[in-house]
């Protein structure tokens, strides 16, 4: 069996030249289970191998660089950018920023995969292995100064690859007049790393993702080739002997003796290392009963929140025993606030976690009216807990910041719900 596609895609934030993408694929796929030699294989229904190429393409610039970026368009003065002319005050025009050899980015994905059921498909399994290379990154980045009207802007800057392993697995380990058991598992690892940027050499570092509240853009992540996307760019703290950080004391990671940007070293990545799920589901009779289940493991996260807190005294934290619910470990901490203690890495926390997505307890009933034939108003009555709970070792209100930079959102929140499916 084959299947191919071919797209063109169009898009009026890139210049002439530039505003085509096409995006080929092709796939392939061989059940093996149908051949001669598997015939007599009752219990193993499935067998397939699949194969798989092919690109997509992506096209966002994100909210704060705007649609029309390879333009070179102007914008006029507000009331207080004027220009005196004699005793007349004239509006002025300045040019905007503008790139117009940006261009599509493109994720090339090789893949391969086996898809398994036996025993009625009461077991099915399936497992992947990819890998994806993606090219022309559209990252905004540092600009050098007087160049191009802007800090900032958007470019492609490099390539990126992604490969791994997906494993799937499902069974219905009991199956009975009445009584279900219904289980569903998923398993994905994956390793990124940046492999090029333009513009510079291995050692180029691009300043990116989300700033710290201390200092001003001060970026707390940056992309360099030989590292994941998006990883955790600090200074390597100093312990005292009781293992509690030195204020503002850190590594001369280049021996130079003196502590400034050269002694950043690249430290973890909010990116997890596994990822997993996990659903389960009970039918006995007229109940039901599932729960949902996910996981994270190695990811990392940058505790901004903390950060914050422990450049402010331990006075100022309480404000004179104003405040008695302060965040007890930057209290602990006693730091001074006289350091700069912003990008330490020891606010970089492993936020890997299990949390429960929900729970639900359901009772299907029969029709409560009959006429003749006819059965009116049958339905399910169900309760329903959102995120009941979370397993982690990390401090913050919520281990899954999707950023990796914890400036203390409002957390998901724990919900109950009582509903009812009428059927008429």
């Amino acid at each position: 069996m084959v299947t191919a596609t071919f797209r063109a895609d169009g898009s009026s934030r890139f210049a002439k030249g530039h505003k085509w993408g096409y995006f080929p694929s092709v796939a392939l796929a061989w059940r093996i289970n149908d051949e001669k030699f598997m015939k007599n294989i009752d219990w193993w229904n499935e067998f397939k191998l699949r194969l798989g190429w092919g690109q997509t393409g992506q096209q966002d610039l994100g909210d704060s660089v705007g649609d029309f970026l390879y333009a070179p368009l102007y914008t006029v003065s507000d009331q207080y950018a004027q220009y005196p002319f004699g005793s007349t005050y004239y509006y002025t025009m300045r040019p905007n920023r503008y790139n117009p050899d940006l261009t599509w980015e493109t994720t090339t994905t090789w893949n391969a995969g086996l898809d398994f059921a036996f025993l009625n498909n009461r077991i099915t399994a399936s497992i992947d292995g990819y890998y994806r290379k993606t090219t022309d990154l559209i990252q905004e980045v540092r600009l050098p100064s007087l160049m191009n009207f802007a800090s900032r802007m958007a470019k492609n800057i490099g390539s990126l690859e992604n490969y791994g392993v997906e494993f799937s697995f499902g069974a219905k380990p009991i199956v009975t007049k009445d009584f279900t058991w219904d289980i569903q598992y998923n398993v994905t690892w994956n390793h990124n790393e940046i492999t090029e940027l333009i513009g510079g050499d291995d050692g180029y570092i691009v300043p990116t993702g989300t700033t710290a509240s201390r200092g001003n853009t001060t970026y707390v992540q940056a992309h360099t080739v030989g590292q994941p996307a998006n990883s955790f760019w600090v200074y390597q703290q100093v312990y005292d002997d009781n293992g509690k950080p030195i204020e503002g004391v850190y590594v001369d990671r280049d021996g130079n003796g003196q502590i400034n940007s050269d002694d950043r070293y690249f430290y973890h990545s909010p990116a997890a290392d596994v990822y997993m799920g996990f659903t389960t589901k009970f039918i006995y009779k007229r109940w039901d009963l599932s729960a949902s289940f996910r996981a994270a493991i190695g990811n990392y996260v940058y505790y901004d929140f903390l950060s914050n807190l422990a450049n402010v005294s331990v006075s100022g934290l309480h404000h004179h025993n104003i405040y008695t619910n302060t965040t007890q470990a930057a209290v602990d901490l006693g730091f001074t606030g006289m350091a700069d203690i912003a990008l330490s890495d020891y606010f970089v926390r492993n936020a890997s976690y299990l949390k429960c997505a929900n729970i639900t307890l359901g009772y299907s009933f029969p029709a409560l009216f009959k006429a003749g034939n006819n059965e009116y108003l049958s339905g399910r009555l169900y309760f329903t807990v959102q995120n009941p709970f979370i397993i982690t070792k990390y401090d913050g209100l919520d281990p899954e910041i999707s950023s990796g930079v914890d400036k203390n959102p409002y957390p998901r929140p724990m919900s109950f719900q009582i509903g009812v499916n009428l059927n008429f």
